[in-house]
């Protein structure tokens, strides 16, 4: 008798552990897709934000053809006709936000202009969208209009072709000259950036000076 209570108890014992364990099992595969559900995937260029900032190419013996990248996070919404690179964030209220890397280039046509002999280049500011690149390059795709050079370098406070215009600055009449084009940089790491030319010219250094 002894022995059967015994047994039955042990019996008890065996289902009752097996049982916890699969409620234990149970609760952990319930929550795993929660934890899933909930998480934004990782991508390649979260590091873009590294490079949110302004940089400097000095021409140290023509400071007046310096070149500047103004790079910053936007909403693609904000970019008309957005074909670019984007990715998702979550923010401290939950809210789920596309985001995208874009800016303005303030550049000179030396950098579309294989051979320069007997004139100065035009300036220009354009619209740029940024995205990840093969083999640690970001590339840079110019939003220009070809008619929008000008004679003179423009300030920070211009922001587009249109401002320029309105504040009198004249177009740079030498040739008509397509500066819609992808530049590719190598990141250096997030304060450099080189800009290597596929037109035989010297590579150029951008830092980031703020």
């Amino acid at each position: 008798m002894k022995i059967r209570i015994i047994i039955g108890v042990l019996f008890f014992s065996l289902f009752t552990c097996n049982e916890a364990k699969k409620e234990t099992k149970k609760e952990i595969k319930e929550k795993v897709p929660k934890v899933t559900e909930d998480k934004i995937e990782p991508v390649i260029n979260d590091q873009l934000t590294d490079f949110v900032g302004l940089y400097e190419y000095k021409d140290v013996d023509n400071p007046r053809e310096s070149l500047f990248l103004v790079l910053k996070i936007v909403d693609p919404g904000s970019i008309p006709n957005f074909e670019g690179y984007l990715w998702k964030e979550k923010k401290e209220n939950g809210e789920v936000v596309e985001q995208t890397l874009a800016g303005l280039l303030y550049g000179n046509t030396d950098l579309f202009d294989e051979v320069r002999e007997g004139y100065a280049p035009g300036f220009f500011v354009a619209n740029i969208q940024v995205e990840p690149f093969e083999n640690n390059e970001l590339k840079v795709t110019i939003d220009g209009d070809s008619s929008a050079i000008f004679e003179n370098p423009l300030p920070f406070s211009i922001k587009s072709t249109k401002e320029a215009l309105a504040k009198g600055y004249k177009i740079w009449e030498v040739t008509e000259m397509d500066i819609s084009k992808n530049l590719i940089f190598e990141v250096k790491n997030p304060n450099e950036l080189i800009l290597r030319s596929d037109l035989g010219s010297d590579e150029k250094t951008f830092s980031k000076t703020k």
